[in-house]
C-alpha cells in the first residue's frame, strides 16, 4: 500500500473538491486582473459578426476552425471580460479533471491527487486556462485522447468500444483546435502501436482508429492547404534557440530556474520501479520527449515551437512529478516535498503580473477612463491598440494610422477593414481643425510603429507610458 493512501476518509473525499474550488478561484482571479490583449482581441473581433464572415475569417487565418465556431456559440453567455474568458477557465478546469482520471489511471490516487494540486496553482496553468484563445481546449482534448490511448493500448486484452470512440472524436477535435496536435496525435499513435506491436489484431484495430481520426479531420484540409502557403511567406515565429528550450523548463517548474533539477529528478523517479516503468516512459514520452522533437522540427525550419505551445505537457509533467513524490522515502517526506512544492507554486502564482500587454493597456485604460468624450478621435498605429480601444472606449472613433508599414495577417490584416485605416494627412487635418484627439502605440510583433510614434509626438508631444504602451493628448484634449 502506498504511505500516501493511509489518510482519513473523509479527508482523502475532500481533497480533490478543494482542489477544484481553488483552482476555480485562482483562474477567476486572473481573469478579472487585466482587461483583454490583443490574442484575445484578435479572437473577439473575428466572432463578433455575421457567421457567414466568421467564415472568412477563419479561411484567411492559420488556426483551424473550432476555437472560433466555439467563441461564437459561447457568445450567449455575455461580453464581459470574464464571460469572455469563461469558456476557457471551463476547459482548463475540464483539463484538470482529466488529467486526475489518466495520473490515477498510471500512478494511483494519491499521485494524481499531488499532480492536481500542483497543477491547480501552477502561475502557467493559471494564467492559460483564463486566456481566451484555444489552448485550454487543446490541453483538454490532448489530455483526453492520451487517457483513452492508455486505456485502449494498455488496459487489457479487450478494450471497450467506448474507449475507442473517445480516443478518436478527443483526437479529431485536438487537430481541429491547433494543428500542433498533429506532432501529439502522432506520438501518441506511435506510443500505441509500440504496445501493441505483439498483438496483430489489436494493432490493426489502433491503425483503423488512426484512420478514423483522419477522416474526421479531412474537412480541414482544404483550409489547412491554403495556410500552409500563407505561413511559408508570411510568419511570425522565429526558429527556437536552447535559450527558448531553458526559459520553458523554468516556466514548467513553477517559474524558478532554481527548481528545474528538483521537478526533472521528481519526474525520472517512476521509471525506476518495473510496475510503474511502462506508465512512465508513456508519459514522458507524450510530454517532454514531444516537447523536444517539437523543438528539433522548430530548429530545422517547422515553425511550431513556442514557449505558450509547449505548456500542453504540464499535465504528463506534474503526473510523474506526483509519482515521483510518491516513491519518496519514509511517510513524512512525501507530504514536506509536497508542501514545499505547492507554496512554491502558490507564491509564484500570487506574485506573477500580468501579461506585460495586457497590464499596458490596462494602465492606459484607467487613465483614460473618464476623459474619452463621444466624438473623441483615437490614431493607432498597431492593430493591437485598434481592437482594445475599440472594445473599451467604443464612444470615440478609432483610426489606424500604419505610416506605409506592411499589415500582415497576424497582425490583423484580415480582420480590420479598409474603412478604419488612415494617413498622417488625415490627423494634420484633424489636428488643424482643433478637434480632440488621442493616439496610442504598443509593443507588437509584426509592425514598426516607430514612424507612427515620431508623428505623434511631432503633433502633441512626449507620450504617457504605461508599460509597453504609449499615450498620446492632444492639446485639445487635456
Amino acid at each position: 500500500m502506498n504511505k500516501l493512501s493511509r489518510t482519513p476518509i473523509w479527508a482523502d473525499r475532500l481533497a480533490l473538491p478543494a482542489i477544484f474550488l481553488i483552482a476555480l478561484l485562482l483562474r477567476v482571479r486572473e481573469a478579472l486582473r487585466a482587461p483583454l490583449w490583443y490574442d484575445e482581441l484578435y479572437s473577439q473581433a473575428a466572432v463578433h459578426r455575421p457567421w457567414h464572415q466568421v467564415m472568412e475569417v477563419m479561411r484567411a487565418d492559420v488556426h483551424p476552425p473550432l476555437i472560433y465556431m466555439l467563441s461564437f456559440a459561447w457568445r450567449v453567455f455575455g461580453d464581459t471580460d470574464l464571460a469572455v474568458r469563461s469558456l476557457s477557465i471551463v476547459f482548463g478546469l475540464a483539463t484538470l479533471a482529466v488529467g486526475y482520471a489518466l495520473a490515477r489511471e498510471l500512478f494511483g490516487r494519491p499521485a494524481a491527487l499531488i499532480a492536481t494540486a500542483l497543477l491547480a496553482v501552477h502561475p502557467w496553468h493559471i494564467y492559460i486556462s483564463q486566456e481566451a484563445r484555444s489552448y485550454p481546449e487543446l490541453w483538454f482534448f490532448l489530455t483526453t485522447s492520451a487517457f483513452a490511448a492508455w486505456r485502449f493500448c494498455e488496459g487489457g486484452p479487450k478494450p471497450d468500444r467506448a474507449t475507442a470512440a473517445l480516443f478518436v472524436v478527443s483526437a479529431a477535435l485536438a487537430l481541429w483546435t491547433h494543428y500542433l496536435a498533429g506532432i501529439v496525435v502522432f506520438v501518441q499513435f506511435a506510443c500505441g502501436a509500440l504496445a501493441l506491436r505483439r498483438e496483430p489484431r489489436r494493432l490493426g484495430t489502433w491503425l483503423l482508429l488512426q484512420v478514423a481520426v483522419a477522416a474526421l479531420f479531412a474537412p480541414v484540409l482544404p483550409m489547412l492547404w491554403q495556410q500552409f502557403h500563407r505561413v511559408e511567406t508570411d510568419h511570425w515565429m522565429p526558429r527556437p534557440t536552447v535559450g527558448d528550450l531553458v526559459d520553458l523548463a523554468r516556466r514548467i517548474s513553477l517559474s524558478a530556474f532554481y527548481l528545474v533539477p528538483a521537478v526533472l529528478a521528481l519526474a525520472v523517479m517512476p521509471l525506476l520501479p518495473e510496475r510503474t516503468r511502462r506508465a512512465a516512459l508513456f508519459m514522458l514520452t507524450i510530454g517532454p520527449l514531444t516537447v523536444l522533437l517539437c523543438w528539433l522540427l522548430g530548429v530545422n525550419g517547422l515553425r511550431l515551437f513556442a514557449a505558450k505551445y509547449m505548456l500542453f505537457s504540464l499535465t504528463a509533467i506534474f503526473a510523474l512529478v506526483g509519482a515521483g513524490i510518491t516513491r519518496l522515502p519514509g511517510r513524512v517526506t512525501p507530504w514536506i516535498v509536497t508542501l514545499v512544492l505547492l507554496l512554491f507554486a502558490a507564491r509564484a502564482s500570487l506574485i506573477r503580473t500580468p501579461y506585460p500587454e495586457a497590464a499596458g493597456l490596462g494602465q492606459a485604460r484607467a487613465a483614460l477612463t473618464g476623459h474619452v468624450r463621444a466624438g473623441d478621435v483615437f490614431y493607432h498605429a498597431d492593430s493591437h491598440t485598434l481592437l482594445f480601444a475599440e472594445r473599451y472606449f467604443p464612444q470615440a472613433r478609432h483610426r489606424l494610422l500604419l505610416m506605409g508599414q506592411r499589415f500582415p495577417y497576424f497582425e490583423g490584416g484580415h480582420l480590420v477593414p479598409d474603412s478604419s485605416r488612415s494617413d498622417a494627412a488625415e490627423l494634420d487635418a484633424t489636428m488643424a481643425s482643433g478637434a480632440r484627439w488621442f493616439a496610442m502605440a504598443a509593443a507588437p510583433a509584426g509592425i514598426d510603429t516607430h514612424p507612427a510614434a515620431a508623428l505623434f509626438d511631432s503633433l502633441a508631444g512626449a507620450p504617457k507610458k504605461s508599460g509597453v504602451v504609449r499615450v498620446w493628448t492632444s492639446a485639445a484634449a487635456r
